[in-house]
């Protein structure tokens, strides 16, 4: 979990209004070595780029709190409300921030 902490402090490095869960086979304890790691971050409603939040979402984890520019990550950016019926829907889910 310690790549999806840098998911998490990097969001808190940027001052993003968001929360961020752990979602998916990470969350449900089902991980292989073919996993990757699916990361919902539900940000309040506005105009950001998705692509360009998760661009800087994933330098800052890289730069500041170390995590490999390989690791298997997935983002999924996601206004607050799209994320409350992800979230319903989850078998699992791990509240980071």
């Amino acid at each position: 979990m310690d790549a999806a902490k840098a998911i998490a402090n990097a969001v808190g490095d940027l001052g993003l209004d968001a929360d961020v869960y752990v979602i998916g086979g990470a969350a449900e304890g089902r991980l292989t070595v073919l996993s990757d790691v699916d990361i919902l971050i539900c940000v309040s409603e506005s105009k950001a780029d998705p692509w360009r939040l998760r661009r800087l979402i994933l330098t800052t984890a890289m730069d500041k709190h170390g995590l490999p520019w390989d690791y298997p990550i997935e983002l999924h950016i996601r206004s607050k409300k799209e994320c409350n019926e992800l979230l319903r829907r989850a078998k699992k889910a791990i509240k980071l921030r």
